[in-house]
Parts: structure tokens; sequence; C-alpha cells
């Protein structure tokens, strides 16, 4: 719920069926896995040898579907895995491979390969790989080492800066996840950037810290750090690759897109704009595959000294526009002290003539400089820009894309563009839940500013009457916790009101307590028997 995973594989019957059916994930771990009801008839396992636990765990929050619990269920609970031992990173040196003969997209690691080790030869391979096969995808843990001086290989700001752990997830067309709690805050150990040549890493945030999930012979186990966070990111990804396919008549979507729209819609949470701690914030899987579903963006390619301009008619009653270009460059050679090869510029200009330049981050290595607020200039690190701003005037706003720098030209690229209004979407139940009375669910919702105070609300009887809990919640806040009353309905709502902005639950939940002694009598080829007390 935190991902918003949830409102891509809904529980209500209108909702979206994105569980990740027909998409193939490859991960390598630390040896074999399960067996688990929650994975079973789903997995193709490599691995030899004695098995760990850490494999279990990151395999469950990728694609375990809940047979057994289904609180406990991962991402994208219909994904199919190919799994392999860690050892020579397999699932990526196959990676060409596996795609062309198994159809596997998208490969999941969570392990480290040293600290900030600059742009190596596996850096260079796994951006040569998508690159060269464009619907391919290798999510990373960014490591758990913000404590670590990291020895030789310091960025040369002192401890917590550059502590990325590894060469492949300082590639530009990789994902390094962060690590966040429940709750969306970044964990203390979660390591943070820059890259070793000041580019934006961590990527993007999601949870890893106690998450739940699968372990070895059909029992469960609690995860955490960066290796947890990355799985969710993999399986969001499936999600997104499930719903791209069922919009575009079963095509895969390019990288560069899947990775843009996770990027552009993140929750900006730490500084304004990117930042070395939470990259381009935390994920939101339902507004990146709202992006999608509503064609806000496009593709074009550009060369060197050519600047391609774009018009994009945006609505009136905007609170916030982001526009994000992102492009999937050409890898870099290891001697090189910057990665980029291809050095796109953006320039946004409002339907008054008004120009915007992208935000830029201060790579110098101290610790004033790269805890600075992102400010707007040229960027000459990153394969990706984005301009944002408030308050967003109906009309035309122009793009314009130069290509600055295009030796390995032809240069594609994508725009992308996230529209927030005033309105408050409830996101946690989005419907068709089963609440237990008694326990305490954390009610979700999106919402754009950070002023004034929300005000939570719940209706059992299809919102005829309604009832406050809780005192107000901070406005820079978009949780809260909900102890579920006592009673038995299937037409439960939520309401979330601010500043006269009002926001309710798409469809109804269920609200009825747990059955006690429940039995499986038996199971036939036609029929089975189910007990339990009245």
């Amino acid at each position: 719920s935190l991902h918003r995973g949830n409102m891509l594989d809904s529980d209500h019957p209108l909702g979206r069926k994105y569980d990740g059916t027909g998409v193939s994930v490859s991960l390598a771990d630390d040896g074999p896995i399960g067996p688990h009801i929650d994975m079973q008839g789903r997995v193709t396992d490599f691995a030899s040898g004695s098995s760990g636990s850490h494999g279990d765990m990151t395999s469950g929050i990728v694609m375990g579907a809940g047979n057994l619990n289904p609180t406990y269920r991962g991402m994208a609970t219909g994904a199919y895995m190919y799994y392999y031992d860690i050892s020579g990173y397999p699932h990526i040196s196959n990676a060409v491979s596996n795609l062309n003969t198994r159809g596997v997209v998208i490969t999941s690691t969570s392990y480290s390969e040293g600290c900030n080790a600059g742009y190596t030869s596996t850096t260079r391979i796994v951006d040569q790989q998508t690159r060269q096969n464009s619907p391919l995808l290798h999510v990373f843990s960014a490591g758990n080492s913000s404590a670590s001086s990291c020895g030789s290989n310091a960025y040369g700001a002192g401890t917590p800066w550059g502590t990325i752990t590894g060469g492949r997830k300082q590639g530009k067309a990789v994902i390094a996840t962060g690590n966040l709690d429940y709750l969306g805050n970044l964990t203390g150990s979660s390591s943070r950037g820059p890259a070793a040549d000041g580019r934006i890493k961590p990527d993007i945030c999601s949870n890893g810290t106690n998450q739940m999930s699968t372990a070895e012979n059909n029992n469960y186990q609690v995860g955490g750090g960066t290796s947890a966070a990355a799985p969710g990111i993999a399986g969001l990804a499936a999600q997104l690759y499930h719903g791209y396919r069922d919009l575009n008549g079963g095509a895969n979507p390019e990288t560069g897109l899947i990775k843009s729209v996770m990027l552009n819609t993140a929750r900006d949470i730490g500084n304004p704009g990117p930042d070395f701690f939470y990259g381009w914030g935390r994920v939101n899987a339902h507004r990146a595959m709202k992006m999608l579903e509503e064609s806000r963006y496009l593709t074009a390619t550009v060369t060197q000294g050519v600047t391609n301009s774009h018009n994009i008619s945006i609505p009136a009653n905007l609170a916030h526009l982001k526009l994000m270009v992102y492009w999937t460059d050409y890898e870099a050679s290891t001697v090189s002290s910057k990665a980029l090869v291809n050095d796109l510029d953006i320039v946004v200009y409002k339907p008054n003539g008004d120009s915007l330049k992208p935000w830029v981050l201060d790579h110098t290595p101290n610790s004033t400089a790269l805890n600075s607020n992102a400010t707007r200039g040229t960027d000459n690190r990153n394969n990706m820009e984005q301009v944002t701003f408030s308050n967003a005037t109906a009309g035309t706003y122009t793009v314009k894309v130069n290509g600055k720098l295009v030796p390995q030209g032809p240069q594609s690229y994508y725009l992308s563009w996230e529209t927030h209004t005033d309105e408050i979407e409830i996101t946690y139940p989005s419907g068709g839940e089963s609440f237990v009375p008694g326990e305490v669910e954390t009610i979700r919702w999106d919402a754009h500013s950070n002023v004034g105070s929300f005000i939570t609300q719940y209706s059992l009887d299809s919102g005829a009457t309604w009832t406050a809990f809780g005192s107000p919640v901070a406005g820079n806040q978009r949780y809260r916790n909900w102890t579920v009353p006592t009673a038995v309905t299937g037409n439960a709502l939520i309401r979330i009101t601010r500043s006269g902005v009002i926001g309710v639950s798409a469809n109804t939940f269920n609200v009825v307590p747990l059955p006690s002694n429940f039995t499986v009598q038996y199971i036939c080829a036609d029929s089975l028997k189910l007990i339990w007390n009245t």
C-alpha cells in the first residue's frame, strides 16, 4: 500500500488486475528457495547447494502470491521467476539470452559489490545490455552502507556520502533502490549518493525495512534493508509491464519509458526536488500507471546541435506540473571521469514566454554542497532532467530538447508530464478489501499540497453517516492508522477532507471478523469442502 501497488492489482471487481501475469523476472541470491505455496508453479530454480533465507525473502517480495496468508503477498503475484545462485551473477550474464528465449524482462539483485566502485566494466555491461535490448530492466539494492567510510573508494565528502555499494548499481540505465520504512521514512543505514562521478543515486526508494515475506517450508520471515526494497521495485515494474502490454496489444515497453514514468511520478520526499538521499523520491506505482494509461508521454530522437520543440497542452486548475526528459544513454568508457556520453539539455517555456531550466544538484565533494537543495540550471551529469513548478496555468507549454553533445547519435528519449490537481485520492483501501474488527490498518491517500490539515472519517453504510477518527493529520503526511470498528458490513468507506476538498474511497470495502476453526475437510477434482465456526 505504501507503493500504491495495491491500486494496480485491486481487490475490487472494477479495479485494475495487473498482477504481473505473463511477465518473467530473474533473480539471483543465496541458494535454492522454497518450498512455498506462495510461489508454487511459478518458479524455475537453477540454484544448487545449501540454501539460505535471503533468497526466499527477496523472491517473495517480487512475486509471492499470499496463498498461505493474503496479508503477506508480494508485488507481482502472477509473475514468473527464474532463480539463480548469485555467484557470477548468472541472471545478468545470461540476461540477453533469457530475454530472447524465456522472455525475462526484469532482473533483481540485492547484493553488495563493494562501495562506490565507480563506472566499472560490469557497469558498462548492464548499460550496454539495456541500450541494445530495450525491454530489459536491471534493478539493484543501493546498499546499507551509509555509515561506511568506503575506504579508498570514498567519494571524498565523508560519511554518509558516496556509499552506493557496487559497480553495476552505478549504471545510468539501471535502478538503484533506497530503503524506506513502512511509513515512507528513509532508513538510517540506506546508502547515499552521489555516484562516483556525481550523478544522482539512489534512483528511487521503496519499503524494505521490516517487510514481511516468504521463508522456506511454507513459513514467513521479516526482511529488511535495501535488499528488501529492490525486489519491491522489480515487482512493481512487472505490474507496470503487465499494464503496458494490456494497453499496447501485448508489446513490451522500453525500459526507458518504465524508468522515466517511475521517476517522474515518484512522491518528492526529503529535500525539494532530487537529492542524494531519496533520489527522485518514493515510488508511486498508481500514478506511474495512470501516466501510461493517459499517454502523458512521447518519444523522439535528437542529434548533436539540433533542438526539438514539443508543445504540450495543459488543462486549467493544476496545482503542480512535472516534466521530465529521460534517455537511455550510450555506455561510457571505464576510464572516463564522467559517465554521461550523450548530453541533452531541456528548457520549458510557459504560455507567457517565461522559461524554466531543470533541477540540478551540487555534486561538490563536501557535506554542505551534497546536502543542499537542488537549484535550476544546466545539468551535464545525468541522463534525466526534470522541470517542476506549482500553479501551472492552462495553455500550451513548449519543451525544447537540445542535443548539446551527442557523439553517439541519434539519441532517442522520452518526455513525460505529471499533472497534480488539489484533489485527494484515497489509495488504501481502494475498494474490495476485507478488514478485521479490532485490527489496525494504515489508511493512505495522495494529495499534492502540504498546506492545511487532513480530517479523516469512516462510514459503515455507504456514506449515509460518517464518524471521525483521530486528530487532524499534518499537511505533509499521507497516512493515518485506524483501529477497525466492531461491525459487519460490505459498505464501508473512508473520507478525507482538507480545506473544503473531499476525497472518498472509489469503492466500498468490507469489515468482517475472521472465521475461527477454519479447516479444509476435503479437496476433490470437482469440489472442496470448507468448515468454520458461525
